[in-house]
């Protein structure tokens, strides 16, 4: 081979190799979608006018799709606790992408029953961070979860999840 042919040949090498690895890393490029903070502003604040209309003093946390705390605040006169135990609701939520309630009540089946450990069952030993009480609920868009919202301190799990509920109500329609 001459050394022109040479030099063509690996000038044409080097132009495959580094348009394979262009055409890779626009495959490897993840495009997912997001809660602002503003958004988590409005929910937080939604959640915390339907408590203090109900006259609960709660806490509320708003975390992102990786287990961040994007925004928590916690109303005058809750609790210690409920900050922390908000944090906890949320992240079981996210993690199996489900309302928080929905997997104590899959924990509690599978306590009840000699059954094989199925998803949204109490693992042994639990995943640190989550905890088995009701009140989160995952932010789902597109069956894509982006994030989740919980709070603590109203009477009862059906409560706080009503209150959860009333902040995801805030930006419903942004989250098409």
């Amino acid at each position: 081979m001459s050394t022109s042919h040479f030099t063509r040949w690996v000038a044409a090498t080097a132009l495959v190799i580094s348009g394979a690895s262009v055409a890779r890393s626009e495959q490897g490029l993840i495009v997912h979608k997001a809660l602002s903070l503003d958004m988590a502003m409005a929910m937080t604040q939604g959640s915390l006018a339907k408590c203090r209309e109900l006259h609960y003093k709660c806490a509320i946390t708003v975390l992102d799709a990786t287990g961040r705390t994007i925004i928590a605040l916690q109303d005058d006169g809750a609790n210690l606790h409920r900050f922390d135990v908000a944090r906890k609701k949320a992240y079981t939520a996210l993690v199996y992408r489900r309302p928080s309630k929905e997997v104590v009540e899959g924990w509690s089946k599978k306590t009840a029953e000699p059954v094989p450990l199925l998803e949204g069952t109490m693992p042994n030993p639990p995943i640190e961070g989550t905890i088995d009480m009701g009140g989160g609920i995952p932010i789902i868009v597109d069956q894509e979860t982006i994030g989740a919202i919980a709070v603590s301190g109203a009477p009862g799990w059906e409560m706080d999840e009503a209150c959860a509920k009333a902040g995801l109500a805030k930006v419903a329609d942004k989250l098409r």
